[in-house]
């Protein structure tokens, strides 16, 4: 730093010099300005004190033959009494200031003619005094005073002429001091003017030559580079400089002057905006390595968004530089350089779509050649021909009060099935493609006024459903699937159960992780012979919804069951026996909370679908019923595994077109067992 000042000193040495002269040369002249008016304003205060002397001994003498006159007249006499006093103490007063300005001033003829005055004037103030306070004063004085008046008046107000004349003598004097003073600083400072002029003009030639050469370089390689370079100062202000490029790389104007952030604001999103925000503050962080914060940058990849250009969304990469101050270790602004990576992230997007559909493809895979081919070729081929009912419907329904609504209920049950099935089956991409069919379905069934566009999100997610399980056949069919048909004996139809069971055995698992309980399964399978479709049905659609329904509805948290003085572990038994006449039964029980009437009646009424009145008429086993009535659902909030209110309402209409019965049995705090009872048609 002290080099610097030397450098600094020794080249302007000249100029500084001159500077400090001008300086100088001013504040003198201030002060001699100064001190000469301070004179003058004295001489003007004494020039009016001497002039109202010589006016109030003028005043005095008038004010004593006016008194006269009137004691002749035998006229009033207070007025001109009053007239003598007043003009007497104001002719002492100022008599009184101009002794005291001339002894202050110490010029000795001012103080010789005031000398003069008062020898004069005391004699008359004396006489004065007699006549100006009685009543009736005496003739003989007012005489006195009159002649004394005649007598010392001429000679009082030639004193008072030359007191004048000579004040301002010397007031004129140092007038004209002033004026030469003045004069010769105003000629000397030009000439130092002119002088600084001359050489700063020089000066700035020279640099500028200097800048000029530097300019048109740094203007080569501003226009050479392939970045968006700029500077921004450590209150986040644009610099002036920057490359040719930016313009190419940034989507909008970036003027000088400009705040960063907020150009950046509209284009990224609130997040990566509040963390670039903190990113620029840490680099100009004196306490903060820089070198520390390089991989934190934040905008090394951001997404950049402009909705008023209309154009598809651009990736920027943005670096910052620091650059220091000259002599110290403080960040003086950031040189930023803005790279366009949209190609880059393209690519990169394309090689992740492809690991990505390589490692579903994986795990289809995988998902499939953990069950029977057949079953789940069997899955696949009645999920499509459901969904493609589904597109029949939407080409041929006509429009019609409810129309709409029945067919969407319609659909969501379909959907709901093929979720089951799918989690089941382990094929983890068709459910969640089957959850968000759900989604846009339970937006519509909310609706009542829904109309024909509104079927069109549903035309486009049957599609993309479609699309899921074409990869599901596509699998199969590399792996040879085998042509579905009915089992023959009853080993390979033990075998099927066994293999449904296992399925739904780990969906029952993984519904249970997904909602943070502990579950165990138990199954129970009786030799049944061949299995018949319907059946076949029951298990792979009907099974899914009861194992569903057990552990998001029944099953306890592990605290509930805890404090209820139950296992911390919940349990869910499925078995598969003879019924009666022939037929066969499936049978799901939980040890969970059961199903409570009174809970049901509350639910009932807060959630609108009933009245008081309606509900308090309703006997237990008709408010038990009410569960398998579309949309019910006693769930808190809507997730992946409850709260559409469908399972149950699939479940019986399931049972229904198999042709079996659906019972229930539970007790509040205890166990709930749902009984599907399938008899051979007869």
């Amino acid at each position: 730093m002290d080099s610097n000042h030397r450098s600094f000193f020794g080249k302007y040495s000249i100029l500084l010099a001159a500077i400090a002269a001008f300086f100088i040369l001013t504040v003198s002249i201030f002060s001699v300005n100064y001190v000469l008016s301070l004179q003058l304003a004295n001489d003007g205060a004494r020039i009016k004190d001497s002039g109202a002397i010589r006016g109030l001994t003028q005043q005095h003498a008038k004010a004593i033959l006016s008194l006269s006159h009137e004691i002749a007249a035998g006229d009033m006499i207070q007025t001109s009494q009053a007239q003598i006093s007043e003009s007497a103490l104001a002719l002492e007063e100022a008599l009184s200031r101009s002794l005291s300005q001339a002894k202050t001033a110490n010029v000795a003829g001012e103080l010789e003619l005031l000398a003069k005055f008062e020898k004069f004037w005391r004699p008359l103030a004396e006489i004065g005094k007699t006549i100006d306070t009685r009543p009736e004063p005496d003739r003989g004085d007012i005489q006195a005073a009159l002649t004394k008046s005649n007598a010392n008046n001429v000679r009082l107000m030639q004193l008072a002429d030359d007191l004048t004349q000579l004040i301002e003598g010397a007031a004129a004097a140092r007038a004209r001091d002033l004026t030469r003073i003045q004069t010769g600083a105003i000629a000397i400072a030009l000439v130092n003017f002119l002088f600084i002029v001359f050489y700063t003009l020089r000066s700035l030639r020279r640099s500028d030559r200097v800048a000029e050469i530097a300019r048109g370089e740094t203007e080569q390689i501003m226009a050479t580079v392939r970045e968006g370079l700029f500077l921004i100062d450590p209150k986040g202000i644009v610099g002036s400089q920057r490359s040719s490029f930016l313009e190419k790389a940034f989507p909008r104007p970036l003027p000088a002057g400009a705040d960063f952030l907020e150009v950046l604001a509209p284009l990224v999103s609130p997040e990566a905006l509040k963390s670039a925000g903190e990113y620029i503050g840490l680099l100009f962080n004196r306490r903060v390595k820089v070198a520390l914060l390089i991989s934190l940058n934040p905008l090394q990849q951001v997404e950049i968004r402009d909705a008023d250009s209309g154009k598809a969304p651009a990736y920027l990469s943005f670096d910052f530089h620091p650059v220091y101050a000259a002599g110290t270790d403080g960040v003086a602004a950031l040189l930023v350089s803005a790279v366009d990576i949209s190609q880059q992230v393209a690519l990169a997007h394309e090689l992740e779509m492809a690991e990505e559909r390589s490692q579903t493809e994986m795990g289809l895979l995988s998902s499939v050649l953990k069950n029977n081919p057949a079953t789940v070729a069997a899955f696949a081929s009645n999920a499509e021909a459901g969904l493609g009912e589904i597109n029949n419907e939407l080409r041929l329904i006509k429009s019609g009060p409810g129309s709409y609504n029945m067919l969407v209920n319609r659909i969501f049950r379909t959907v709901h099935s093929v979720k089951g099935e799918a989690a089941a089956l382990s094929l983890d991409t068709v459910a969640r493609q089957a959850h968000r069919f759900e989604e846009v379905l339970s937006a519509l069934r909310q609706r009542l006024d829904l109309h024909g566009e509104d079927l069109i999100a549903v035309a486009t997610n049957t599609g993309e459903l479609l699309e899921e399980l074409s990869k599901v056949r596509r699998i199969v069919d590399r792996i040879g699937a085998l042509e579905i048909g009915t089992q023959e004996n009853e080993a390979a139809a033990a075998d099927d159960i066994h293999h449904t069971l296992q399925r739904v055995q780990r969906l029952t698992l993984a519904v249970a992780a997904d909602l943070g309980k502990k579950v165990r399964v138990e199954t129970a399978i009786s030799p049944v012979g061949t299995l018949p479709d319907s059946f076949r049905r029951l298990l792979n659609e009907g099974l899914p919804q009861l194992v569903r329904n057990a552990v998001a509805h029944g099953i306890e948290s592990s605290s509930e069951r805890v404090q209820s003085g139950k296992h911390a572990e919940g349990s869910v038994r499925i078995e598969v026996r003879h019924g009666d006449a022939g037929g066969l039964e499936l049978v799901v029980t939980d040890d969970g909370r059961g199903i409570d009437a009174a809970a049901l009646r509350r639910n009932l009424v807060s959630s609108g679908r009933y009245q008081d009145h309606e509900v308090a008429a309703m006997a237990d086993r008709e408010v038990i019923s009410t569960i398998f009535q579309p949309g019910f659902s006693t769930a808190e909030n809507v997730g992946e595994h409850a709260g559409r209110g469908v399972g149950l309402d699939v479940l019986l209409a399931l049972a229904r077109e198999t042709g079996a019965r659906l019972k229930l049995v539970s007790t509040p705090s205890s166990f709930t067992r749902f009984i599907l009872q399938w008899s051979p048609a007869t």
